[in-house]
């Protein structure tokens, strides 16, 4: 039996109903704008996966997020971590610096940190043979997810005043293991390059050579916040994923006309006679069972050694596929930046080099592992990401590293008044060459 008061509250309780009713129906409308944009572009994306002979082992997902154990903000800060030069593969959804999609191995993966700082994943397809559980250690190898980058920090901070100055501020910088033919190939595009452009020449590997996935951005965009879903769905539409070509791929496709015409320069001829010099091997394995040799079984200066016998290879992109991919984990890929605070804090003696050579990359090299230890390689990546412009802004002024002449940066000043069109340097690049111009990213 209704009441005065119940019916003076029913108007209230009706609007309040109803309002709640339209906010889950223009959720739903948007879900379902997303999903038939997915849908009507299944077609479509069907044709596109015949014509690049798509992934056939590959099967999409219905997974949930999963947390990614143990990975807290303080062991692993995603814009510490995957926009700052180890991988080219990672895109934040939105202006957010904690959202991210990109590709490990045959898995198209979104990671984000949640409201309290711990990360989760979420997996949109993988290998048909592979479960969820391999989904797990698949990211958490990808993360080297089982060291710890708190303990490691730590003695770091124990052993040097300036990694303990920085550490409040670089906190979850962890290190990547990336697939190693992925990462020894997006460095070689990395040569004289700014990270835009690197990214874009990564993308075209992977459309031209690598095997299209059964996802598109608009699968993904249904995982975006509801009011962007109607956007993103239209603007990204039917906008596919791609493996990494491996190297038996690149061998079989990829040509130096193909590539220049694609717009990757003098790096076309590197990427097909690195990809040749791998095949050609001095054990006889294949191009993949070379490189995985390379990790498991060589020490660092033997897998350096191996690597700058490519083209397009000298000793910094050999050691940034080393520590990126191959498990060596005291290389130190010498740059500007690091030239920078290594002269400033560490090596002053080296502030009169005129280029940064094999010679100052190992002094460099040995004074980090003498300081650090054998994952020196870890401790360099946390402060080349403090030496980054949006980083070190963010630094107290006395944490800084002043900026100073890098070496050689005059005459290469003065080289580059003079260039008009895109350099081509000779089969091998000279040292100097290999470490790419002043102000550039570790790239």
């Amino acid at each position: 039996r209704a009441s005065p008061h119940l019916d003076a509250c029913m108007p209230r309780a009706l609007s309040r109903i109803a309002s709640t009713h339209q906010r889950a129906l223009h959720s739903l409308r948007a879900r379902a704008v997303a999903h038939a944009s997915v849908a009507s572009r299944r077609g479509a994306h069907s044709r596109v996966m015949t014509k690049a002979h798509a992934h056939s082992a590959v099967t999409s997902t219905d997974a949930n997020w999963v947390p990614l154990r143990d990975m807290h903000a303080d062991e692993l800060r995603l814009k510490y971590t995957l926009p700052t030069g180890q991988s080219f593969r990672w895109r934040p959804r939105g202006s957010s610096e904690s959202d991210y999609v990109g590709v490990i191995g045959a898995r198209v993966v979104r990671v984000r940190e949640t409201v309290n700082g711990d990360a989760e994943y979420k997996v949109y397809c993988r290998p048909a043979s592979e479960s969820d559980d391999d989904d797990d250690r698949v990211v958490r190898d990808y993360f080297n997810a089982d060291v710890s980058l708190v303990d490691m920090h730590a003695g770091f901070a124990a052993n040097d005043a300036r990694f303990r100055a920085l550490a409040p501020y670089v906190g979850g910088s962890r290190m990547l293991r990336q697939d190693a033919s992925e990462c020894l190939f997006s460095f070689i595009c990395s040569s004289n390059n700014h990270i835009s452009r690197i990214h874009g020449m990564v993308e075209k590997m992977c459309v031209h050579y690598g095997d299209v996935l059964p996802v598109t951005a608009a699968d993904v965009a249904i995982d975006d916040v509801d009011e962007k879903i109607e956007e993103a769905a239209a603007v990204m539409g039917d906008e596919a994923f791609y493996t990494f070509p491996s190297v038996s791929q690149i061998l079989a496709k990829a040509t130096e006309e193909r590539l220049r015409e694609l717009g990757f320069g003098y790096r076309a001829k590197f990427i097909v006679g690195a990809a040749k010099v791998l095949a050609e091997n001095p054990d006889g394995k294949s191009p993949e069972a070379y490189l995985a040799s390379l990790r498991d079984e060589k020490t660092y200066a033997e897998a350096h050694e191996a690597l700058v016998q490519c083209p397009g290879i000298g000793p910094k992109v050999s050691a940034c596929a080393c520590l990126f991919s191959l498990d060596k984990h005291e290389a130190i890929p010498v740059d500007t930046h690091v030239w920078q605070f290594a002269v400033e804090h560490y090596m002053p003696e080296l502030r009169e080099a005129k280029s940064v050579t094999p010679k100052i990359m190992r002094a460099v090299e040995d004074k980090m592992f003498d300081i650090f230890g054998p994952y020196a390689g870890w401790a360099h990546n946390a402060m080349f990401i403090a030496e980054l412009k949006s980083i070190k802004e963010s630094l107290p002024e006395e944490l800084r590293t002043p900026r100073r002449a890098t070496p050689g940066s005059a005459s290469k000043a003065a080289k580059k008044l003079k260039i008009k069109d895109e350099p081509k340097p000779p089969e091998t690049l000279p040292p100097a060459e290999d470490f790419g111009s002043p102000a550039r990213t570790r790239a």
